[in-house]
């Protein structure tokens, strides 16, 4: 998917290669998160032999749909993000880098923690959203519904007296 052919620095040190790839990415390997990707996933970037070390700048562009935590409507969430990453071939040499085997580096890992990591913890399709009736789901957004939500379960009724309110101020 992102294979990046490093044969040609592989050997020279401080030798760069820049890269442009694109891919359309299978959207099973992020649910729940993103409900589709709007755009094919593009990286852009160089990597770099620092002494057997091979540093990868790039920078990441995405559309996805993401759900409205409050009414489930789809919303368009535009990513885009640096990465900065070091990559060695000697497995144990430096903890903190990403291994790989051969004359290439696979980015597909790095890319997806990337994304998921660059996402909201909450995303709302409008600050004013009223979101979903907690008795029939309907979208209150549309209106209201005739549901009775005063309903309180008999299990938190003992916390109703901690907040006093049914006593006028």
């Amino acid at each position: 998917m992102f294979d990046i052919d490093i044969s040609e620095i592989l050997t020279r040190k401080g030798s760069s290669i820049s890269f442009n790839v694109s891919d359309n990415v299978d959207v099973d390997n992020y649910k729940p998160e993103i409900n589709k990707f709007l755009s094919p996933v593009k990286v852009e970037g160089t990597i770099t032999n620092n002494e057997g070390n091979f540093k990868l700048t790039a920078k990441l562009d995405a559309k996805v749909s993401l759900s409205c935590h409050r009414c489930l409507k789809p919303v368009e969430y535009d990513i885009s993000l640096d990465i900065d990453e070091v990559y060695t071939n000697n497995a144990g040499n430096d903890e903190e880098a990403e291994t790989f085997v051969g004359n290439t580096i696979e980015l597909s890992s790095i890319v997806r923690k990337s994304i998921i990591f660059s996402l909201p913890m909450k995303v709302v399709c409008s600050e004013g959203c009223k979101g979903l009736c907690p008795v029939c789901g309907k979208d209150l957004n549309d209106g209201p519904c005739s549901c009775d939500t005063s309903y309180i379960n008999p299990k938190f009724e003992s916390l109703r007296s901690l907040f006093k309110v049914d006593e006028e101020v």
